[in-house]
């Protein structure tokens, strides 16, 4: 989607839609690997949390292998990015936005492209207020069942 010159929103052309959507392909298609190694994570490692000698604590935060980090690079500012995830999430129900967490597991099995990529982009978005998020849908499934969502779409 593009701004008209009087600001509204109009809708991108089908070659920059097709563009877009291979590209989004193309990156699911490098991260294939990465996936599949991601697929059998069940515990991710925590640093800090101890204690100084002033008696300050540190704060407790995830350590995030090379194939977390390559996912969250993709759909943290790379192809697989909504920029607009939260526009999309109140458009398409809230999923993300309430105070509940959505169960992502469940709705990867019906997700469509828009709402998958909001969906990772939400999730990767959240790390940054809540340390954690992404180690907690690495341990629950919810991020790979969404990457295998893309998947699924993409044909491959």
């Amino acid at each position: 989607m593009s701004a008209s010159r009087d600001g509204s929103v109009v809708e991108g052309s089908v070659v920059e839609e097709a563009q877009g959507r291979e590209e989004r392909r193309s990156a699911l298609r490098d991260l294939l690997p990465a996936i599949e190694r991601l697929r059998g994570v069940r515990e991710v490692v925590w640093a800090g949390g101890d204690r100084n000698e002033n008696g300050s604590i540190n704060v407790r935060y995830p350590i995030y292998d090379r194939d977390t980090e390559k996912v969250m690079e993709v759909c943290n500012g790379g192809a697989l990015t909504d920029v607009d995830y939260r526009r999309t999430l109140e458009r398409r129900g809230g999923h993300g936005l309430g105070s509940q967490a959505p169960d992502l597991v469940a709705l990867a099995r019906d997700s469509d492209e828009e709402l998958t990529v909001a969906l990772l982009t939400w999730m990767m978005r959240s790390e940054r207020f809540s340390e954690g998020e992404v180690a907690a849908s690495l341990e629950n499934g919810a991020l790979v069942s969404l990457l295998d969502r893309l998947r699924e779409l993409y044909d491959m």
